[in-house]
């Protein structure tokens, strides 16, 4: 089989189970495969592939038939053009996601000192506190997760990108296990939090629904059982003047924002968008 042709009987089958840009993750998952850019894959499409990498690629389009993620498949993903190791103990970073990195950043600009303390919430694959420690190289990152086999995820993402020795990875349920170190206070806390309702649950993707960890993804009846948890304490781990910055759900942004007036140590409460125009970071300053 050659690459023009594995790539042919790649599209036809994913079109047949209705993979959506069926062309475009055949051509991801050969690239991944042979280690070759896309434009390679058409200057050489005459080349066979090998036993090996012919079983290795029917194997990659069976398992995305059955709606199994590409980055699963791969085994990684880009967030903030950096690789990050994903497993199904771990979200698929997003996009939108790379907001609450911004927003870390700018928060970061209104302290004097560049040596900040951030916690990061639900860390999972580290994707949010290994990008925060690469673009704020003064700052220390504690991370903290309910599971223990995301944290190792995080782990090795962080020794990936050169910041294992400014990162604490912690298990345990959000700000918990903090209270079992050294920790003084936080300028800024920044989290993508499980924060799906359970009336959504059906209409999700199956290689949402189906795939990724369910204790990351979903957040009680409203989707905002989390969120409340953390709005709560979060004023009792940041220093005066420090920063929440939280994603929320489609549709949770002027609940959340209610939630946020409503604990009066909170000022400065803001709403972002996303790339798509949907309201998607909240931040919040605790009082000084």
């Amino acid at each position: 089989m050659t690459i023009n042709e594995a790539l042919t009987w790649a599209v036809k089958k994913l079109e047949e189970f209705k993979i959506p840009d069926a062309k475009a993750e055949a051509e991801f998952l050969l690239t991944h495969l042979l280690k070759r850019k896309r434009h390679e894959l058409y200057l050489n499409s005459s080349l066979p592939l090998t036993e090996a990498e012919e079983e290795a690629f029917l194997s990659f389009i069976e398992r995305r038939s059955n709606r199994e993620p590409a980055q699963y498949i791969t085994g990684e993903t880009e967030f903030r053009g950096h690789a990050f190791k994903v497993t199904r103990d771990t979200l698929i970073p997003r996009p939108e996601t790379e907001l609450l990195i911004d927003e870390a950043i700018e928060a970061a600009g209104s302290f004097k000192s560049k040596a900040l303390t951030i916690i990061d919430l639900c860390t999972g694959s580290g994707c949010i506190a290994v990008s925060t420690a690469v673009e704020l190289p003064d700052s220390i990152v504690y991370a903290t997760d309910i599971s223990k086999a995301a944290l190792v995820i995080a782990e090795e993402n962080a020794k990936r990108n050169g910041v294992e020795g400014r990162i604490m990875f912690i298990e345990g349920d959000l700000f918990w296990p903090l209270r079992d170190t050294d920790f003084k206070g936080a300028h800024i806390i920044v989290t993508n939090p499980p924060y799906v309702s359970e009336a959504e649950k059906e209409s999700l993707a199956p290689e949402v629904k189906d795939f990724e960890p369910h204790a990351a993804l979903f957040g009680g009846a409203d989707g905002l059982a989390v969120i409340k948890r953390i709005i709560t304490e979060a004023p009792d781990f940041l220093l005066p003047g420090g920063f929440l910055i939280m994603e929320i759900g489609w549709d949770q942004a002027e609940k959340v924002k209610g939630l946020l007036e409503a604990d009066e140590r909170y000022e400065g409460i803001k709403i972002r968008k996303d790339y798509g125009g949907v309201e998607r970071i909240v931040v919040g300053r605790r009082k000084a």
